[in-house]
């Protein structure tokens, strides 16, 4: 099977080197955002000449991440990057390209990241289990070029369609070992009850907390709550404003841990840790699975409810879930 092994992620390259290269001070740091993005594609029959779609679709992840400062890496997952062809193949994965290794420049370190398509079934399985491991099952198959984790948006059957017993054996898996997904870098903010809001770098409680969320962030909700924090492990909302919100599961024991059943929401302005027991897991889960995500192309104005908890010291969450578009005008717009 022959393939394009291309060069287009040199069309990235020296733009980053050139806007970034001041600030590397030692070629021990990164080359400008440290990375480099690569793919692979089937080579059709008769065709001369490599396609333009990747070239379009490596400069929109290039431009989201000079525009969001959003940084792409190893086992992150892209939802409906190529939603605009007919093909099942309409999403992507990310993982280290195993045929480069990293390069030392006089700029800095550079390593170099794989975007490689996948239909509907194998991002699920990704974010409800692992994006490692589901690449690494994609690499046993030639459909896919073996190693090489091949884009054909000419290919018609998932990996779970080609191997009929693969399925089970994934569902086994997930069902044992629950989600390796600890964190998602997504469309969405937080706010914390403004009368005592400060960010001066050290934790304080607060008792209200409003959390902006976009469609596809409220997709993953209930496969957050049920295979990672229902099975004691934290997840991390790494938001569009470069801030971090943590849930922490009751039983959750780590040193980093600041939240307790009296403080349940800590935040120095950064970072913002937020306790969830067994009832907020379960109220949260009952909302998402009435709300029929699944069906919803957009959410219109905006989906809000209130959480309240007298078992969290009268805790108040805000869970607002809005358009993409409009948390994005937001920052524009402040």
């Amino acid at each position: 099977m022959k393939e394009f092994i291309s060069n287009l992620n040199m069309m990235f390259r020296n733009e980053i080197l050139n806007k970034l290269k001041r600030r590397v001070k030692s070629a021990e740091e990164n080359s400008g955002y440290g990375y480099e993005l690569t793919m692979r594609v089937k080579k059709e029959i008769n065709e001369n000449e490599p396609p333009k779609w990747p070239v379009k679709l490596l400069q929109a992840l290039a431009k989201y991440t000079f525009q969001t400062g959003g940084i792409l890496d190893e086992g992150d997952h892209i939802p409906n990057v190529l939603s605009d062809s007919d093909c099942k193949i309409r999403h992507a994965l990310v993982c280290e390209d195993s045929m480069l290794k990293i390069s030392q420049t006089r700029f800095g370190r550079v390593k170099f990241l794989q975007i490689v398509g996948c239909t509907n079934d194998e991002l699920k399985f990704a974010q409800e289990w692992s994006t490692r491991k589901i690449l690494n099952l994609m690499k046993n198959f030639r459909e896919l070029g073996n190693d090489y984790l091949l884009v054909d948006l000419k290919r018609s059957k998932s990996i779970f369609e080609l191997d009929s017993d693969l399925r089970r054996k994934t569902l086994r898996n997930l069902k044992k070992e629950g989600s390796f997904m600890s964190f998602v870098k997504s469309k969405c903010f937080w706010r914390l009850n403004l009368e005592c809001s400060s960010n001066d770098g050290n934790f304080k409680p607060y008792d209200q907390l409003t959390f902006n969320i976009d469609l596809e962030t409220a997709r993953l909700f209930p496969l957050i709550l049920k295979q990672r924090l229902d099975k004691e492990n934290s997840f991390i909302f790494n938001g569009i404003d470069g801030r971090s919100l943590i849930l922490v599961p009751e039983n959750f024991s780590n040193s980093n841990c600041l939240v307790t059943k009296e403080n349940p929401v800590q935040s120095n302005g950064e970072e913002c840790q937020v306790l969830v027991n067994k009832r907020l897991i379960d109220s949260l889960y009952i909302f998402f699975q009435q709300l029929k995500l699944d069906k919803k192309e957009e959410v219109g104005e905006h989906i809000s409810r209130k959480f309240f908890f007298d078992d969290l010291n009268e805790f108040s969450l805000y869970l607002r879930i809005i358009s993409s578009e409009k948390i994005l005008n937001f920052f524009e717009n402040n």
